[in-house]
């Protein structure tokens, strides 16, 4: 179900949560629910600030 998620960041680390919203066709309530999941797992981290920041993968699937 993250998957998708996953696959966008790794394309584009700095996407924000809102683009996400818009490329994926979610609300942005259930990227950022996807986000927490995908953060807990350890595959995902947000290095910087939410503006000007970008996401590190770990593990790329």
């Amino acid at each position: 179900m993250a998957q998708s998620t996953l696959e966008a960041i790794i394309q584009d680390p700095y996407i924000t949560i809102g683009q996400l919203s818009e490329v994926l066709k979610l609300s942005e309530r259930t990227i950022k629910n996807r986000i927490v999941l995908l953060k807990r797992e350890g595959l995902i981290t947000r290095i910087g600030s939410r503006t000007s920041g970008y996401w590190e993968v770990f593990n790329n699937v």
